[in-house]
C-alpha cells in the first residue's frame, strides 16, 4: 500500500514539475514556526517514518537571488559533520520554489535562557558549557571549517534534562578552508561576538571562532559584554591594544584567575597570538581548576544582567519575526508549490489565538519544546496584547523613563537590571511604527560596569 502511495506521489510530482527529492516531504508533518531569517524560516516537524521531532529550515529560492550555492555549501558541510556537540543533519529535499534542510531538534532552549532558568550556576557549570563548545570548534577546525557565528543564540541545549549536552547550531555562514592556514574575506558574524579582523573585513580564519568563544566565556561568567563599543570604529579603537577586557571586582570576585587568563588568551587582538582550540582544551582552567569552583553561585549576578536583556529580546524578536515572515510571504505566489507554507501567521504577523494552547506559566518568545503544535507561550501575540503587556510591565516596574531613540535602549547594563526594558516599554507603546521598523543590525550588547577591576 505504501509503495502504491509513493508511486502515485512520484507521478504527481513529475506531472507538476517537482524534483524527485520532493517526494521526501511527504515523510514529514509540519508544525509551528521556530524562527525566521532573510532567506526563509525554521519550522518544527515530525519524521513520520522514525517518530523523531526535527527542525526544518525552509529556504525560499527567490530570496537567494541566484545564490543557491550558499545552500549547497551548508548542505555539504552539515552532511559531513558528526559530533555530539554539533547539531545533527537528518535529511534534505527541494521543491521548485524552496530548499528544505532537516536537522536534529534541540528542545532544551538557548544558552542564556537556560542559564537564567537554573536554580544556581557556578564557574564549574560555565566551564562544562565552554568545554563542549570548544570540542565542537576543535572538531570543525580539524576539518578546516570555520563556523564564523559562535554566539549564545547558536548554542542550544539538546533537551530539558539538568545534565543535557549543548550543541553548536546554525552553519549558514560557516565556510570550508582550502587548507589549514587558508583565509576568508567575506563578511560574517554578529557584532559583539565577531573578531576584530572580521568586522574590519580583513582576511580571517580559524582564530575568529576562538575570539567569539572568548566573548561567550566572559559573558556567561558575569552576564555582560566585555566591550563598550557600539560601532565598528569604536570597537577597533577599544580592542586594538589588548587593553579592552576589564574584570570588575564586584562581579568577578568569585571567579578564578585561571578563568580570566583563559579569556585573555582567546581575546588577543592579533589572531596569530590567540590560543588555538587544542591549546584551550588543555588550559589549566578547563583541565582541573574550574572543577574545584562549585560553591560560589554566579546566578544572582547573571540574572541581574540577563533578565533585562532577555525581556528586551523577547519583544524585539517578536517584532523581527513578524517582519521577516511578512517579507518572506511577499516572495510567494499563487503558483508556489505550497503557498501557505510561509503563512503560518495571520495577517498582522501573529499566530491566530485559535491555534494557541492556553498560557501556562512564564512566557518565552520562541519556545523550542515539543509539547504542543505551536508552543508559543507569550502575551506578545498581537499589537493589542503587546501594548497591554508592556503597560502592565511598566506599571509593575514603576518606570517613568523615556528615550528618544531605540538605538540607546540596550546600551547599559549598569543601574537597574530592568532599566533597558523599562525604557523599551515607554518607547514601544508610544512609537509602535518605530519598533516595527527596528533595525536588525542594532547591537544590544551594553557597556560594562564601572568600578574596581581584578587583574
Amino acid at each position: 500500500m505504501e509503495t502504491e502511495k509513493t508511486s502515485i506521489r512520484k507521478l504527481l510530482g513529475k506531472l507538476s514539475g517537482q524534483p524527485d527529492s520532493y517526494l521526501r516531504k511527504g515523510n514529514y508533518t509540519f508544525g509551528r514556526t521556530l524562527g525566521a531569517g532573510s532567506f526563509g524560516l525554521v519550522r518544527y516537524a515530525r519524521d513520520n517514518s522514525t517518530g523523531e521531532d526535527v527542525a526544518v529550515k525552509i529556504i525560499i529560492k527567490k530570496a537567494l537571488k541566484g545564490n543557491a550555492q550558499l545552500v549547497i555549501d551548508e548542505l555539504q558541510l552539515l552532511q559531513e559533520l558528526h559530533h555530539p556537540h554539533i547539531v545533527g543533519f537528518r535529511d534534505w529535499f527541494e521543491s521548485r520554489d524552496k530548499f528544505y534542510i532537516v536537522t536534529q531538534l534541540a528542545t532544551g532552549g538557548e544558552l542564556f535562557d537556560r542559564i537564567v532558568q537554573q536554580g544556581r550556576f557556578t564557574e564549574h557549570d560555565a566551564s562544562v558549557v565552554i568545554l563542549q563548545i570548544l570540542e565542537a570548534i576543535l572538531y570543525l577546525h580539524k576539518h578546516n571549517i570555520v563556523h564564523r557565528d559562535v554566539k549564545p543564540e547558536n548554542v542550544l541545549y539538546l533537551n530539558e534534562l539538568q545534565d543535557s549536552n549543548v550543541v553548536l547550531a546554525d552553519f549558514g555562514i560557516a565556510k570550508r578552508l582550502q587548507g589549514p592556514d587558508d583565509k576568508l574575506t567575506s563578511s560574517a558574524g554578529s557584532f559583539g561576538y565577531a573578531a576584530p579582523e572580521v568586522v574590519q573585513g580583513l582576511e580571517h580564519g580559524k582564530p575568529c571562532d576562538i575570539w567569539s568563544l572568548g566573548v561567550v566565556t566572559y559573558t556567561i561568567l558575569c552576564g555582560y559584554s566585555p566591550f563598550r563599543a557600539e560601532d565598528v570604529t569604536d570597537f577597533i579603537a577599544e580592542v586594538r591594544n589588548n587593553n579592552a577586557v576589564v574584570f570588575h571586582a564586584e562581579y568577578w570576585k568569585d571567579v578564578s584567575k585561571d578563568a580570566r587568563r583563559f579569556i585573555i588568551k582567546a581575546l588577543q587582538f592579533d589572531p596569530e597570538k590567540r590560543s588555538t582550540a587544542d591549546e584551550l582544551l588543555n588550559d589549566p582552567w578547563l583541565v582541573h581548576v574550574a572543577a574545584t569552583h562549585k560553591e560560589a553561585d554566579l546566578l544572582p549576578n547573571l540574572k541581574e544582567h540577563f533578565n533585562g536583556k532577555l525581556k528586551f529580546r523577547q519583544v524585539i524578536e517578536m517584532v523581527k519575526l513578524s517582519n521577516r515572515i511578512k517579507k518572506l510571504r511577499a516572495l510567494q505566489s499563487h503558483e508556489d508549490d505550497d503557498p501557505h507554507e510561509i503563512d503560518l501567521f495571520g495577517e498582522n504577523g501573529v499566530i491566530s489565538d485559535s491555534d494557541l494552547p492556553a498560557d501556562e506559566g512564564d512566557s518565552k518568545s520562541v519556545d523550542t519544546s515539543t509539547i504542543n503544535k505551536y508552543g508559543v507561550k507569550s502575551p506578545l501575540l498581537s499589537w493589542g496584547k503587546f501594548s497591554s503587556a508592556l503597560h502592565d510591565l511598566a506599571a509593575r516596574d514603576g518606570s517613568k523613563s523615556s528615550v528618544s531613540s531605540l538605538s540607546n535602549l540596550d546600551a547599559k547594563p549598569k543601574g537597574s537590571a530592568t532599566s533597558a526594558f523599562q525604557q523599551l516599554v515607554k518607547a514601544a507603546t508610544e512609537n509602535k511604527d518605530r519598533v516595527i521598523q527596528y533595525d536588525e543590525n542594532i547591537q544590544k550588547e551594553g557597556k560594562a560596569k564601572e568600578g574596581p577591576v581584578l587583574k
